[in-house]
């Protein structure tokens, strides 16, 4: 992400939802550092080893925590509604 829109256009509200991500910028960085120490640990040793023996990464990790994001026909048929009243009131205002 740019450092000028970071600073100077970025609401607050932006930055909470961006905070748990932050370490996926340095993600391929940090893959690559692994990888070289993969390569120089198993072309010294004879046992077979997996990169995730090197170390292993949050991001790898099983996250069960998804939650579904399937929307059911109540939501879908609220949310239109919602939708329906929000075009009402901006059509208003434009009057």
């Amino acid at each position: 992400m740019p450092p000028a829109y970071v600073m100077d256009e970025m609401r607050m509200y932006e930055i909470g939802c961006l905070m748990p991500y932050l370490y996926l910028a340095s993600k391929d960085s940090w893959e690559q550092a692994r990888l070289m120490g993969y390569i120089s640990a198993q072309t010294h040793s004879s046992k077979k080893m997996s990169v995730s023996d090197i170390i292993s990464f949050p991001w790898e990790k099983d996250n069960n925590n998804c939650h579904d994001t399937s929307m059911s026909n109540a939501d879908k048929r609220r949310l239109e509604e919602k939708a329906k009243q929000l075009e009402k009131m901006m059509n208003q205002n434009e009057r």
